[in-house]
């Protein structure tokens, strides 16, 4: 992971020596354990981007939109910095595509984009759009075009982001969140999940029935706690959980990563 401070050409110096600090003094949670690196120069680039995989480092750019400082260090790590995913072997398996926005255009109908996050869809394809607003299930529709990079393609592959326009779905049924997938994956809505949890900061105590919102993929939703293999936790500690969403089921990939967070309350986990 690395960290990006925007707004530098502006932001008081106090502000800025306050937020350095709460940045640090995260990183060195019993949860995290990484040393943060200050990018200044292109030697400190290389050196950060080699060692990235490591999981030990935790880069730490300085930007400014308005002024350009520090974009171009930015743009050269992100064109160094390894893949998390192999994308290429993701390509021969199911198609999943996980809806980040949505948008209704004249003349095409209902448009969404996203990440296809596994195969590969073309042009008529048939999916499971899901979990449905009205009963949480997964209906068939068809993807009647797709654009890539603004340009329309016959097929987007693993790894992409894509806009998607979908046969005979209106507007109103599908949302942030929502998954379109094959139907060979058997997709179910999931109103609880099992995961690993690590605290980085909470002030008391954390015991069953705990309240959070969950910030996984594009998923942004109340959850509580309805099992843990402890008594309670606390700062630096970590647990297998189980969350129950409070609104609605949801579609979670087992693997995804994500935060949680309830007031300076700040915990990360994974689906398992």
């Amino acid at each position: 992971s690395f960290f990006v401070i925007t707004k530098v050409d502006i932001c008081p110096e106090h502000v800025f020596e306050n937020t350095m600090k709460s940045l640090h003094a995260i990183l060195k949670k019993p949860g995290v354990k990484k040393i943060p690196i200050m990018v200044r120069n292109q030697d400190d680039v290389m050196t950060c981007a080699r060692n990235l995989s490591s999981d030990t480092i935790a880069p730490i750019f300085l930007t400014s939109s308005v002024t350009g400082e520090g974009l171009d260090l930015l743009r050269q790590f992100l064109n160094l910095v390894p893949q998390r995913y192999e994308w290429f072997s993701k390509m021969s398996k199911e198609p999943e595509f996980i809806i980040d926005e949505t948008f209704a255009v004249p003349g095409v109908g209902t448009v969404v984009s996203g990440t296809l996050k596994s195969g590969s869809i073309g042009v008529n394809d048939t999916l499971l759009l899901g979990p449905d607003v009205a009963d949480s299930s997964f209906k068939p529709t068809s993807v009647k075009s797709i654009h890539y990079k603004r340009m329309v393609v016959d097929k987007a592959v693993a790894g992409q982001t894509a806009a998607l326009a979908l046969k005979k779905v209106k507007r109103n049924q599908v949302r942030k969140g929502q998954a379109l997938v094959s139907s060979r994956l058997q997709p179910k809505a999931a109103w609880e999940f099992d995961a690993d949890i690590a605290i980085l900061t909470h002030s008391t105590t954390i015991h069953l029935k705990y309240q959070a919102v969950i910030h996984c993929e594009i998923i942004r939703q109340a959850a509580k706690v309805v099992a843990m293999d402890c008594e309670k936790l606390r700062s630096g500690d970590r647990a297998i959980v189980r969350f129950r969403f409070l609104v609605r089921p949801e579609y979670v990939i087992r693997g995804t990563r994500f935060i949680f967070r309830e007031g300076k309350t700040k915990g990360i986990g994974m689906v398992i």
